[in-house]
């Protein structure tokens, strides 16, 4: 049983392991938030890489993907209200879009669990939240790019340092 869990959430990919999945819920979920609310969010990394296997934008470690690009823009896609719980029709084809127009970083939200539900009000309310976690996301990643910058300059500076004899 726990693997057929398992298994609903993840498609297998065939360079790195499982592919993260949007979040698939129904409108029993919307029923179930009217007396049991819960928020989710992940994000979800998609290149020229990876354009049909998305892969979490942070690592267990909370170290930056490596398929994510430094040097490339980043786009966000942030779904709205879902009171029947189903994944945007409209997502796999702006991905796809998206990096048939440039090579870049998609990070796709999924807060699914926070948006589904029968209450507008309350998926309102958890914009918020989401933003908050976004706010705090972006923050980690900022100092990732911080400290990936400190590094290449590091590098390059001992590069420099070292050759000059």
């Amino acid at each position: 049983m726990i693997a057929l869990v398992w298994l609903r959430y993840f498609i297998f990919c065939s360079n790195k392991g499982p592919c993260l999945e949007f979040s698939q819920l129904s409108l029993k979920d919307s029923f179930r938030d009217l007396f049991n609310p819960k928020m989710e969010i992940s994000l979800m990394l998609y290149t020229r890489n990876n354009p049909t296997c998305a892969e979490s934008l942070f690592e267990k470690n909370d170290s930056l993907n490596v398929n994510f690009n430094t040097r490339k823009k980043a786009v966000w896609l942030i779904h709205g209200y879902r009171p029947l719980g189903s994944t945007p029709s409209w997502l796999q084809n702006f991905v796809r879009i998206l990096l048939n127009q440039d090579d870049m970083n998609i990070i796709v939200v999924d807060w699914n669990r926070g948006a589904t539900t029968f209450l507008y009000i309350r998926a309102v309310k958890n914009t918020r939240k989401v933003a908050v976690s976004l706010s705090r996301y972006i923050q980690n990643l900022l100092v990732s790019l911080e400290f990936y910058g400190f590094y290449m300059l590091y590098n390059k500076w001992w590069l420099y340092n070292t050759t000059k004899w």
